[in-house]
């Protein structure tokens, strides 16, 4: 069976919503866990960096989008040659179901063996990667709202919260946020939130930018915005691009694969040539 090192964070994902201790027996009891790095020591990432000339045939992980989303960071920043496998041990698993479907983590650790090294050009925004999705502007707000949310242990406290939705309901309709596709700063457009998806194995990204001016914008993206491609006249564009470059009189906020950042005014949206290699199933 394939010999695999799996890096662990307690303090994330399912680990804090049930019983911490079993779950984590069970992953570290698996035949095919033969080390476990504790998320967070010093020496984690010179792990990571090391794992293949170690004798490991892969790195799973557990813990939540954003465990895995600094993992895979690690990995891309030193070269790292070992295979991932994140595990779906978080709250929404964005990668994992992107990459892997609904398999349990239990099922992915049985069936390791059956699986190749599929390499995988993450997004690049500024400095910082990302595995599935950026969002730009004003949906970074309605995330920080909807991840309020989704953390709090209740009822969210409803006066942050309101603030929050009144924030995104104002930045949705100014736009404050100059961008344009490819290098071609002659055709700059204007919005209030642009949102970027790394679908499948294209070389290149899918995106919208959305530019509302009043109500009945809302409702007409609704039914048109991701699915037609349209000019910068009307409320939104949408279409491919190999890279977007935004510009704002002020920091830019960014949710990158859920996880909230703030980014200098002037950004560059990109992949990245250098790819982390992932353990996949063949189809």
């Amino acid at each position: 069976m394939a010999k695999l090192a799996l890096v662990i964070n307690r303090t994330s994902g399912r680990f804090v919503r049930g019983d911490t201790d079993a779950l984590a027996e069970e992953l570290t009891a698996h035949p095919a866990i033969d080390t476990v790095w504790e998320f967070g020591e010093d020496d984690v990432e010179a792990r990571i960096r090391d794992a293949d000339s170690q004798g490991f045939d892969g790195i799973a992980i557990a813990g939540g989008d954003g465990t895995i989303q600094a993992v895979a960071c690690m990995a891309h920043r030193n070269g790292a040659k070992c295979p991932l496998l994140p595990l779906p041990l978080g709250t929404a698993n964005m990668l994992v179901h992107r990459l892997y479907g609904h398999r349990s983590a239990s099922e992915m650790l049985d069936t390791v063996d059956d699986t190749q090294v599929k390499p995988f050009r993450p997004g690049l925004a500024g400095e910082e990667i990302f595995l599935v999705a950026a969002a730009l502007g004003f949906p970074s707000t309605v995330a920080r709202a909807r991840e309020m949310v989704r953390e709090a242990d209740g009822v969210p406290p409803l006066p942050s919260l309101s603030r929050r939705i009144a924030a995104a309901a104002r930045h949705a309709f100014k736009p404050r946020i100059h961008y344009w596709l490819d290098g071609d700063d002659r055709d700059r457009k204007r919005a209030s939130g642009i949102y970027v998806d790394l679908d499948g194995e294209a070389e290149d990204m899918a995106y919208v930018a959305v530019h509302w001016r009043h109500i009945g914008d809302v409702a007409w993206a609704g039914l048109t915005l991701l699915t037609d491609i349209h000019d910068g006249e009307r409320p939104g564009v949408a279409g491919r691009t190999g890279c977007i470059e935004a510009r704002s009189r002020k920091p830019l906020a960014l949710m990158l694969d859920g996880e909230p950042v703030f980014m200098p005014r002037n950004l560059t949206i990109s992949r990245s040539d250098t790819p982390i290699r992932f353990l996949n199933w063949t189809e």
